[in-house]
């Protein structure tokens, strides 16, 4: 099954039932979804920046930015229609775009200072380690400041065959070999939700 094909099984039956944004997206709780950003935002400073949310969902990252009264220049993308036209009619204070940035991105290198991603390596696809690096390296190429992800915690408490979960360290290391030279750091953030942790790459400047 292709990844896309993956991803639509997950999403597409929760846009037909009516249900609040965080169940839609499979996160357990609103307050555990925003537990997610408040780390991915904890390290960094994002007032007046360019932000690229990649798997935006239904655009609750930028309604999070707008109640903590952070103003940026907004652009979310996900890969499923049906996820981007829920959104639209939000008319929120961002652009949104459907596209799978992976096979075709429209956009330059460094066109955004900070690049985020918010859930979109927890569902198993059979690669995640593989995806994972695909995306970061795609993300620094994006970004001129940040890449910013969370993933699943290997040691999260209530572990389910469809998720995938990773080891803080191990994507560390997988980090620093695959993209040596290209992040002057890594902040890993842990301790907000059970389940989860966020990766911080502040990139090189040239």
């Amino acid at each position: 099954m292709s990844r896309i094909d993956v991803i639509k099984g997950y999403y597409e039956p929760n846009m037909k039932k009516g249900i609040a944004d965080y169940r839609i997206l499979g996160w357990e709780s609103k307050e555990a979804q925003y537990l997610r950003f408040e780390a991915l935002v904890s390290k960094v400073s994002l007032q007046g920046k360019k932000l690229l949310d990649v798997g935006c969902g239904a655009g609750n990252f930028l309604e999070y930015l707008n109640i903590s009264g952070e103003e940026v220049d907004y652009t979310g993308v996900d890969i499923l229609p049906c996820m981007v036209n829920y959104t639209l009619h939000k008319k929120l204070n961002g652009q949104f775009y459907c596209m799978d940035i992976f096979k075709d991105n429209p956009f330059k290198n460094e066109d955004f200072n900070i690049v985020y991603a918010s859930g979109i390596f927890n569902i198993n696809l059979g690669n995640n380690e593989e995806f994972l690096l695909e995306a970061v390296g795609l993300f620094l190429d994006l970004c001129s400041e940040v890449a910013g992800f969370n993933l699943l915690y290997c040691n999260s408490p209530d572990k389910e065959n469809r998720y995938f979960y990773f080891k803080p360290e191990e994507v560390r290391n997988n980090l620093e070999q695959k993209f040596a030279g290209r992040i002057k750091k890594i902040e890993i953030i842990e301790g907000y939700l059970q389940n989860d942790f966020t990766v911080i790459c502040f990139k090189n400047s040239h």
